[in-house]
C-alpha cells in the first residue's frame, strides 16, 4: 500500500502563499519573474492595506520599492525579482518581530480594524513558528541549534527527510548564523532565520518558473 503523504504544516503553507501571491501580481506588464511598481503598488494597496492605509507620506511606496531595487541584480530597473521582493517583505516581518518582541508579557497587540490578508496571515504564521520554537533554552529572540533542528524536522520534514547529506541542518544553520550580527554563536535571531527561509523560498520559485507546467500556463 502506498504511503500517505503528510499534509503541509503551517510554515510550507505560508512559504507557498507568498510565492502564489507574488505571482499574482508579477508579470502583468512584461516580466513573468518580476514585478513592476505599479504591480507592486497594486500588491501593496490589496495585501498590506492595513500599512498603506495608515501612512501619511504619499512617496513611501516609491521609497521603499528604491530601498530594495537592485539589491540582488545591481541593476535600479524599476522592478522587483522575488529576492528582492522577499527583502522588503522579510524586512517590514523583521519589524514587526522586533515591535511584538518589545511588547510587556501578556500584552497582545491591537487588534486590526478589518480581517488580515492572504499575505498579512502568511507573514504573521512565519513570525509566530519563530516564537513558537525560538526561546525554549535562552533568549526568546534566538534560535539555537536544538531548537531549529526541532523546527527544521518538524515544519520542512519533508525537506530535511530527502535529504542524502545527514547534516544538513547543520550545514543550513552555518550558512546564515553570524550573517546579521557577525557572531558565529549557534544561534540565530529572526532575521538569520528569514534569510534563510527567503532562500528557500527563492529556490522554491526559481525551480517554478523554469518547469514547463508554469510555462504553459503564461503563455
Amino acid at each position: 500500500m502506498a504511503s500517505r503523504q503528510a499534509p503541509p504544516t503551517e510554515t510550507v503553507r505560508s512559504m507557498e502563499k507568498i510565492i502564489t501571491i507574488f505571482q499574482r501580481y508579477a508579470g502583468k506588464e512584461g516580466d513573468q519573474s518580476k514585478m513592476s511598481y505599479s504591480e507592486f503598488e497594486a500588491f501593496m494597496k490589496t495585501e498590506l492595506s492595513s500599512f498603506t492605509d495608515n501612512q501619511k507620506d504619499q512617496g513611501i511606496l516609491h521609497r521603499m520599492m528604491n530601498s530594495v531595487d537592485g539589491g540582488v541584480d545591481g541593476q535600479k530597473d524599476s522592478q522587483l525579482d522575488f529576492q528582492e521582493f522577499l527583502n522588503l517583505i522579510g524586512g517590514m516581518m523583521v519589524a514587526c518581530h522586533d515591535a511584538l518582541s518589545k511588547c510587556p508579557p501578556g500584552k497582545k497587540p491591537q487588534p486590526q480594524k478589518k480581517p488580515p490578508t492572504e499575505m498579512e496571515t502568511a507573514m504573521e504564521s512565519i513570525i509566530r513558528v519563530f516564537q513558537h520554537y525560538a526561546g525554549k533554552k535562552g533568549d526568546a529572540c534566538q534560535m539555537c541549534y536544538t531548537e531549529f533542528e526541532a523546527f527544521m524536522k518538524t515544519e520542512l520534514k519533508s525537506f530535511t527527510d530527502n535529504q542524502k547529506n545527514p547534516d544538513i541542518v547543520r550545514t543550513l544553520m552555518n550558512s546564515v548564523d553570524g550573517a546579521v550580527d557577525q557572531k558565529k554563536n549557534n544561534e540565530l535571531d529572526f532575521q538569520e532565520f528569514m534569510n534563510l527561509i527567503g532562500g528557500m523560498m527563492v529556490a522554491c520559485h526559481d525551480a517554478l518558473m523554469s518547469s514547463p507546467q508554469f510555462r504553459s500556463k503564461k503563455v
